[in-house]
């Protein structure tokens, strides 16, 4: 399934479609089309089979079913959910609920679907609201073109922030949301070598809000725009195009890591946004290590070289800095 699905209201008009396909294990949508009145919550629709497709797509996004072209099978999730189903066909249970809450929290990048409902509840929480909210979640997932309207942003978002009540998931701590700890760095890295890049808005962009958890605030970049970078770069090392690492498995392109040449954590001392493909290094592991753990003078002579390949791009973005200025966020020694 590629792509987040926009179009269905509520999370729960899914269930038609999932108990269906739970009972026959694997079914087509044109045999869910034909079942509409019990597919659709309405129990009538004008396009029965695009509908039924848009309800199927939803699904697949949060886990439950699979779609193969037409062919349409449940998932062990998928499963879970059905037997988990109260008698009231049309909403969420509290073990459906819980169900969905630990797959969508347990790697929030897993789909389209449930990166775009992650992204809102983060930006939500962060305090965006209004219109704010609906243009900054357009960028975060690459919707910001083909949106393109205010209304049409507004819409959809609202749709999100509704799926985002039926799963109780306002109630998760931000922690949750962004797990920290020694692997915090690990587990980034990989994302950034498999999730789907994204395209931002040409021009500066404005500083995200921080998200606050405990006393510490922190400015999370996202992979995909990460991905971008290391796109741009062929996925070779910008440092040193001739160090070589291993083709990742999982997406069959040599790894890499994304880099932030002036540092995610000075976001607060900036206007305008940093987590952008002009400020991200592609980088080798070795390469990335030297300038998190080489000697000073080392790092610094790296930085500088990475320095000079970003310094037509940074502007572009409206990241005005020089290498003076750079060094002391690095606190490199005078």
């Amino acid at each position: 399934m590629k792509g987040q699905v926009f179009t269905v209201a509520k999370l729960h008009y899914i269930n038609g479609v999932v108990f269906k396909a739970a009972e026959s294990r694997s079914t087509t949508i044109e045999t869910l089309a034909g079942s509409y009145p019990e597919t659709t919550k309405s129990g009538n629709a004008k396009h029965p089979e695009k509908r039924v497709r848009d309800l199927v797509r939803l699904a697949a996004g949060v886990g439950l079913l699979t779609l193969d072209k037409h062919k349409v099978d449940i998932t062990e999730l998928g499963q879970r959910y059905y037997h988990a189903r109260s008698p009231l066909k049309w909403g969420l249970s509290d073990k459906q609920r819980v169900i969905l809450q630990q797959y969508i929290l347990e790697d929030p990048y897993r789909t389209e679907t449930i990166y775009a409902i992650t992204t809102l509840l983060f930006l939500t929480k962060a305090g965006y609201k209004g219109d704010k909210l609906s243009r900054q979640y357009a960028i975060e997932i690459g919707k910001a073109a083909a949106w393109k309207s205010d209304v049409t942003y507004a819409g959809f978002t609202k749709f999100g922030l509704s799926y985002i009540e039926e799963l109780g998931l306002m109630q998760v701590s931000e922690s949750d949301l962004m797990a920290g700890g020694p692997s915090a760095e690990e587990r980034y890295q990989e994302k950034v070598n498999t999730v789907n890049l994204i395209v931002l808005p040409e021009g500066q962009l404005p500083a995200p809000m921080p998200a606050t958890i405990g006393r510490r605030v922190r400015y999370p970049s996202n992979p995909r725009i990460s991905k971008t970078a290391l796109v741009a770069a062929d996925f070779k090392c910008e440092l040193d195009s001739k160090h070589i690492t291993f083709r990742n498995c999982a997406s069959n392109n040599q790894y890499m890591e994304a880099h932030h040449l002036v540092p995610m954590s000075k976001q607060g001392l900036f206007d305008v946004r940093l987590d952008v493909p002009e400020n991200i290094l592609s980088l080798c592991p070795t390469c990335h290590r030297k300038i998190h753990l080489a000697d000073d003078a080392e790092r610094k002579a790296t930085v500088e070289k990475a320095f000079r390949l970003k310094a037509k791009g940074l502007p572009t973005r409206g990241i005005h800095i020089d290498f003076k200025r750079l060094c002391q966020l690095y606190s490199f020694p005078t």
